[in-house]
């Protein structure tokens, strides 16, 4: 096979490969054919069947699998593995060098276009109409029924072939060819994300995905791997991709300080994404997330150096040296991932949700996560001594203390919301303090959850300017702190967070009550499980979720452009 410009990544064609356009071509119709031939249609009929039981009787057996497939079969869940798999594929060519995100980008167009004709190839392939298993089986489990709230699909009269399926198959088949095993294993992945829950509901057979999505996914292989159509498209996406890049460096070189890089924004717009996500949870912080991460003191320093210096820039209308003082291109795609954060927990993926859904299972992946962080933390904090462990008590005690107390009723008032902005900004900005338990702890969250996702700019509007004002008061007095105290402040904020653990414990009698409309969390009283059942289960493998997670943002941390020294 003819290799383009990159070899160590991109292998396409320039010219027709028989061998393996007909090997990939023949594979499909064969799995297609398979599906048609009656002998073989009977087995997988049986094996339609039977997949269908097992998996819709998870519903009809345990709430939590019904909860599950109603978040996971929804349309919104559906937008956010979309999402997800445009960040696989951003975090994967950004984690190199400038020519390996320009082949990257270029090599996403020509994704798309390939797309776009797999979903011309579904339409071709849908000439026979067939109903879901929920139109022609007994003993159907209704998740609908199960989880009144839920949106799930579950009937279709043409099911066949999986669309979702389809799909996400021949977009894992691009990511193996065009990669390596690893990002073509997550795009694997990506297909039983988007395939499993609409099983489980009824809307699809195992087969629709099996011999729809897989003969489709069989025949982008082999326009991939045999003729030249991808490397043309490829070639004709460069120049547009070159153009933007040089601008883009052009931009970069301009308004970045001196030692400072900007120019690969998808980085810091990922870092973004992950602190926005982490403010929004409360016991992790947003600080800490940018800790680990590796970009806590730039990110501090930048909004220190909203100051009087800037303000005298910006009075000279000097724009460009007032850009570069405050690091405007770093702020911006920060602040881009954190809105992108707040919209799609927010709007597509609701936090709120989850908490109040599955509360064992969203705070074991939070107790997962900052678990991990703690032992992660230590690792590069050099403790040294008994001195060192008292600065760590001392921030368990804080933590604990914040930990205890119970959210309470307060004032709904515009000056209270612009004072609880305040608060929650001077927490986000330490690391290990988080700014949503501060606002669980004023009784504002919930508020302030809800008010994002419906944009209710009467309660953001005065939130947003207390974040602000929070931000612009408090950021040096912790750089300074920072500066000249920084050990003892990591450490006490490692005991922090040790101490809010006891805040994200995942087993708790949650008891609310019904106050405007609105049902508040009053109490949360810790147990530890008795018995194994399938809510401990699936706690523990949220926790070892939230544990895997850490360890892929320090992997991530290892590429900072600005090397933490702890």
């Amino acid at each position: 096979m003819t290799s383009n410009e990159n070899p160590s990544e991109f292998t396409l064609p320039k010219s027709w490969q028989w061998k393996p356009l007909a090997g990939w071509t023949a594979a499909g119709l064969l799995l297609f054919a398979s599906w048609i031939w009656p002998l073989t249609r009977e087995w997988w009929d049986l094996f339609d069947v039977r997949v269908f039981q097992v998996m819709n009787g998870t519903a009809g057996t345990s709430d939590i699998w019904a909860t599950i497939w109603a978040l996971t079969g929804s349309t919104r869940f559906d937008i956010f593995l979309m999402l997800t798999t445009l960040g696989i594929y951003i975090n994967y060519i950004g984690s190199g060098d400038l020519a390996r995100f320009r082949h990257g980008l270029v090599f996403g167009l020509m994704t798309a276009v390939l797309l776009l004709a797999v979903i011309l190839l579904q339409h071709l392939l849908a000439f026979n109409p067939r109903p879901s298993p929920s139109r022609v089986l007994d003993g159907f489990n209704s998740i609908r029924i199960a989880v009144p709230w839920s949106t799930v699909q579950e009937v279709s009269d043409a099911s066949f072939p999986g669309d979702r399926a389809a799909l996400a198959m021949a977009l894992a088949t691009i990511w193996w060819r065009g990669f390596n095993w690893r990002i073509g294993l997550a795009g694997v992945v990506l297909v039983l994300f988007f395939t499993l829950p609409h099983i489980a509901a009824g809307a699809h057979w195992a087969s629709d995905a099996a011999i729809g999505g897989g003969a489709v996914a069989l025949i982008a292989g082999a326009i991939l791997a045999g003729t030249p159509i991808p490397w043309h498209i490829y070639r004709a996406a460069l120049t547009p991709v070159d153009r933007a890049l040089s601008f883009w460096t052009g931009l970069a070189n301009r308004l970045s300080p001196d030692g400072q890089d900007n120019v690969n924004p998808t980085r810091q717009v990922l870092r973004g994404m992950c602190i926005g996500a982490a403010d929004l949870v409360p016991g992790v912080s947003g600080g800490t997330m940018a800790l680990i991460l590796g970009i806590y003191k730039r990110l501090i320093s930048a909004i220190a150096h909203v100051d009087r210096e800037f303000l005298r820039l910006l009075a000279g209308r000097q724009m460009l040296a007032a850009a570069r003082h405050i690091d405007i291109l770093f702020l911006g795609t920060i602040g881009i991932g954190v809105l992108l954060s707040l919209i799609i927990f927010s709007r597509i993926v609701p936090l709120s949700m989850l908490v109040t859904t599955l509360p064992e299972i969203t705070f074991g992946f939070f107790f997962g996560l900052i678990a991990a962080s703690i032992v992660g933390l230590l690792s590069h904090v050099h403790v040294k001594g008994a001195t060192g462990w008292l600065w760590i008590a001392l921030g368990v005690v804080l933590g604990l203390l914040a930990a205890i107390l119970v959210p309470v009723r307060t004032p709904d008032a515009s000056w209270f919301i612009f004072l609880c902005g305040i608060a929650a900004a001077a927490a986000m900005l330490v690391p290990g303090i988080s700014g949503s338990f501060v606002l669980l702890i004023l009784g504002k969250y919930t508020d302030a959850i809800e008010a994002l996702g419906k944009l209710d700019l009467s309660f953001i509007a005065p939130l947003a300017a207390g974040v602000v004002t929070g931000a612009l008061l408090f950021s040096r007095a912790i750089s300074w702190m920072l500066e000249h105290f920084y050990r003892q402040t990591l450490l006490t904020v490692i005991g922090v967070l040790a101490g809010s653990l006891l805040a994200v414990w995942p087993f708790k009698d949650r008891h609310y009550e019904e106050v405007g409309e609105k049902m508040l969390l009053v109490s949360a009283d810790p147990y530890v499980p008795q018995q194994f059942d399938p809510t401990v289960a699936f706690t523990i493998v949220a926790v070892a979720a939230g544990i895997v997670l850490y360890r892929f943002l320090d992997r991530l941390a290892q590429h900072a452009e600005e090397d933490e020294t702890l």
